[in-house]
């Protein structure tokens, strides 16, 4: 089941016609090209710092005189966070936008999500506001942190 976080820019039901779906979980197309996927996505801060991070590895290990063995396995550890992290990352790069989160939406495919969000989002009617609770000063009961300290002296 997949899980895609919903972003928009703005409010009310114009904010919505420009909703931005963004899938939460592993990217297996994230772990085969690496920045290159953040690229294709528009994710250019997120694409030049995880390439930045890829040449400035390789040129670690090429001045070390390390193995090929070692520049191509930290290669695919690098590809393998950027992987597990994608969709933090672009939503991360939606919020600097002026994005916000406003939902999590799981189900079986994007065109079903799509569809029960929306479908949510413009039957929702504003929700009322809370009631006040009326807090009573307890004078008898001194208070110190979460619970009453227990009375001192001989009778309880």
């Amino acid at each position: 089941m997949a899980r895609y976080i919903v972003h928009v820019r703005g409010e009310g039901a114009e904010a919505l016609a420009g909703a931005r779906f963004v899938r939460d979980g592993f990217s297996w197309l994230a772990l085969s090209f690496g920045p290159l996927w953040f690229f294709a996505k528009g994710a250019w801060i997120s694409a030049c710092l995880a390439l930045a991070a890829l040449i400035g590895f390789v040129a670690i290990t090429a001045g070390l005189r390390l193995p090929i063995d070692v520049t191509v396995f930290g290669a695919l550890v690098i590809n393998l966070l950027l992987a597990l992290e994608s969709g933090t990352l672009r939503s991360w790069e939606l919020r600097l936008r002026g994005f916000r989160d406003v939902a999590l939406v799981a189900g079986a495919d994007l065109d079903g999500l799509e569809r029960r969000f929306f479908g949510e989002a413009m039957n929702e009617a504003p929700a009322p506001p809370a009631p006040a609770l009326a807090v009573r000063p307890s004078a008898t009961v001194p208070v110190i942190g979460l619970f009453p300290s227990p009375p001192r002296g001989g009778s309880a």
